[in-house]
């Protein structure tokens, strides 16, 4: 028993003894030392309180303060690091590490001028120094300059043949460049210097990646969490790798690792709905995007996957629908209190698509036709709510003041051309255009997978609006021009277009390239840039204006009276009393062989139509024949020859982007746009285009 005692004594005082022992305050150099050890992990936040606790101890402690300022620089919070190097440079020597920070800091809040100043400056004083070369090569990268980047990244290697920023910096640049050899000599050489870290092989993988090697990116992949099971890039990179290969329970599992680790993180969770949908389990990979973006509502791709999805497999009796709906709603209002009606528009038109019943979503659009002058729609809008909401839900007073609504205007459009010629407008078929929208399958490197695809589909439906679409579209994948052209012409294509994504952290490039389907020639190339929210949106909205723009103003005749016709286009396709139109002969018109517009033989002109009365679905208008004989009939087609010129009485109505109809062509007959809808340029903006694969470089510490 005594035994007993005394050794429970000896363990108490053990542990007495170990807890003074950690009670005892630490110096600021044992914190710094603690610190560094974190940084070197990057585990930026336990660094930043340790540098935080060793500045409380010694706040002269002028490496402690830039320390700090690294950690903020990797966490993104610029103005404390500027802050802080502010506080370095007082109680350190001169010292162009702080200078360099200051720079890379700058070009992170885009002062860009100010940045290279800087950078100039540190190598007039120091021609050896490899940080501020780094930092003219981002700026390089940034100006799209990858060439001048690559001589300056060959620069600091010369200086130090090891350095291992320099080595991967160059082997990246290298394979962006096509460069495959180069790209290989740089990253074999980082691996046999640095064949312990992580991020080697992870970038390696990404080279190989790059070049499509995907047995060679599994394996640097594999190497890379095995050395660091916290690398979360590079289990990210094997799941999409594994993707690519077909093996899709392995990237289930590897998505619900790391979302054990981390579940904000969407990419994740983007994987694994992407991996059940190409298993056909559709349910499941809805509710993971649905789960997804509530945790990232901004994650616009994402967005863009569900909804393409929720349109070709959920029902519109489906209750979801009103939940997916919500978010365009809610932008619509952020949009309307910016006064931007264009914006406004688009996105109760998204909301419309995903769940049609929306009361208030359709009576705001609604709202906007009325404001608009396009009363028929605005009346269209108002029958399609009575008929479909639950009168239960609505008092009788607001029906009462629905009804009376209804009734003055269908008085009020009693005299309307459409009840003139007893037609119904809402029904014509008023498709103009034939356009294959085709894509080459995504680089795995892609912050999503299957952008590409995604992209096209998207691109696709923004030329399907709540009015009759202008633009029938046809969705492919194809290997290259070859089988875009060959796909095009042989499915009555009148056009096609590759298109192509490379998105960002922060932004996305959105590329295209527009082709006549009969004759294989480009008609136009470009490339649109959008950053911050809303992007993904916002450039695709450009890139249909784009399009529309070149395409020319065309449509039919439904009917005549002697030298009277009446035709299936008005003001909702922006067309004005004293528009002429040519009167061509039924499927005479085609594509130019080479370049924009139409053509047409002479002889096929069968006379002239001037629009007297402009309606917002058809107008009515004058006949003038072509020579001695009558040989105009129902179903001959008209094309825009000449616009008439707008005035304050009529303008506010004229416009395709205020009224809510967006998806008609908008040129003339040589394919000359009519107005210029474009949005702002990121150089409108002064704002830097950033390739993704500068965020790869520019992650590197």
């Amino acid at each position: 028993m005594k035994k007993t005692k005394t050794l429970v004594t000896a363990v108490f005082l053990a542990l007495f003894s170990i807890t003074q022992l950690f009670a005892q305050e630490k110096t600021a150099v044992e914190l710094f030392s603690l610190a560094e050890k974190a940084e070197n992990l990057e585990k930026w936040y336990e660094a930043s309180q340790f540098y935080m606790e060793c500045l409380q101890k010694n706040p002269v402690y002028g490496d402690a303060w830039f320390h700090l300022a690294q950690c903020s620089y990797q966490l993104g919070e610029f103005d404390l690091v500027l802050e802080y190097l502010e506080n370095a440079e007082k109680y350190s020597r001169e010292d162009s590490s702080i200078l360099n920070l200051r720079g890379m800091t700058l070009i992170s809040m885009g002062k860009i001028s100010d940045a290279r100043a800087i950078f100039e400056s540190i190598l007039n004083r120091f021609p050896n120094d490899i940080d501020a070369r780094f930092g003219l090569a981002e700026l390089d990268l940034f100006d799209g300059r990858i060439s001048g980047a690559e001589k300056q990244y060959n620069e600091a290697l010369r200086r130090q043949s090891e350095n291992r920023k320099a080595l991967l910096s160059l082997a990246l640049v290298s394979a962006q460049l096509g460069n495959k050899e180069n790209a290989k000599k740089y990253i074999s050489q980082a691996l046999k210097l640095y064949s312990d870290e992580s991020e080697v092989h992870y970038l390696a993988a990404v080279i190989d990646s790059y070049q499509n090697d995907l047995k060679s990116a599994e394996k640097h992949c594999r190497i890379a969490v095995e050395v660091d099971g916290n690398n979360i890039r590079a289990y990210e990179l094997l799941s999409k790798i594994r993707y690519e290969q077909g093996f899709l329970g392995d990237v289930i599992d590897y998505c619900d690792f790391i979302i054990g680790r981390d579940r904000n993180n969407t990419i994740a969770w983007y994987m694994k709905g992407a991996a059940l949908l190409s298993q056909n389990k559709i349910d499941e990979a809805i509710d993971i995007w649905s789960s997804a973006l509530f945790i990232n509502p901004l994650d616009e791709i994402m967005r863009a996957a569900l909804e393409i999805q929720i349109a070709k497999s959920v029902s519109l009796e489906d209750e979801r629908r009103a939940q997916w709906a919500v978010p365009h709603i809610q932008n619509a209002r952020e949009y309307a209190r910016r006064y931007d009606s264009n914006g406004t528009t688009y996105e109760y038109q998204r909301a419309l698509k995903i769940n049609p019943s929306n009361s208030e979503a359709r009576m705001n659009f609604a709202g906007m036709l009325e404001l608009n002058g396009l009363h028929e729609s605005y009346l269209e809008q108002l029958l399609f709510i009575n008929e479909t909401r639950d009168s239960e839900s609505v008092s009788k007073k607001a029906k009462q003041k629905m009804d009376d609504t209804i009734e003055a205007y269908e008085s009020l459009l009693q005299d309307s051309l459409a009840k003139k010629w007893d037609i119904q407008p809402f029904y014509l078929d008023k498709t103009r255009w034939n356009i294959g929208i085709y894509y080459v399958k995504s680089s795995v490197n892609q912050i999503h997978i299957e952008n590409n695809r995604i992209a096209a589909d998207f691109a696709s439906e923004m030329f399907q609006g709540l009015s009759t679409s202008s633009v029938a579209t046809q969705v492919r994948e194809v290997k290259g021009f070859g089988e875009a052209y060959q796909t095009a012409r042989t499915t009555g294509m009148d056009y096609f277009i590759l298109i192509s994504v490379d998105e960002g952290n922060r932004d996305i490039n959105l590329d295209y390239t527009m082709y006549s389907a009969r004759t294989g020639s480009k008609i136009k190339e470009d490339s649109l840039y959008s950053t911050g929210n809303y992007k993904y949106s916002s450039v695709f909205r450009r890139f249909r204006n784009d399009i529309l723009g070149l395409l020319p103003i065309r449509g039919k005749i439904l009917n005549r009276d002697g030298k009277t016709l009446l035709v299936d286009i008005g003001r909702s396709e922006n067309i004005r009393e004293g528009a002429v139109f040519d009167i061509v002969r039924k499927n005479a018109i085609q594509t130019a062989a080479n370049g924009k517009g139409v053509v047409y033989d002479d002889s096929d002109i069968l006379g002239f139509f001037t629009v007297t009365t402009a309606g917002e679905e058809v107008s009515e208008g004058s006949l003038e024949y072509k020579g001695f004989y009558d040989r105009i009939n129902t179903g001959d087609e008209i094309v825009l020859i000449y616009e008439a010129a707008s005035d304050e009485s009529n303008a506010s109505g004229q416009n395709n982007e205020s009224t809510g109809f967006e998806n008609v062509p908008n040129a003339d007959s040589n394919g000359r746009t009519l107005n210029n809808r474009a949005g702002l340029t990121a150089e409108d903006l002064g704002v830097r285009k950033t390739p993704s694969f500068v965020d790869l470089i520019r992650s590197i510490y």
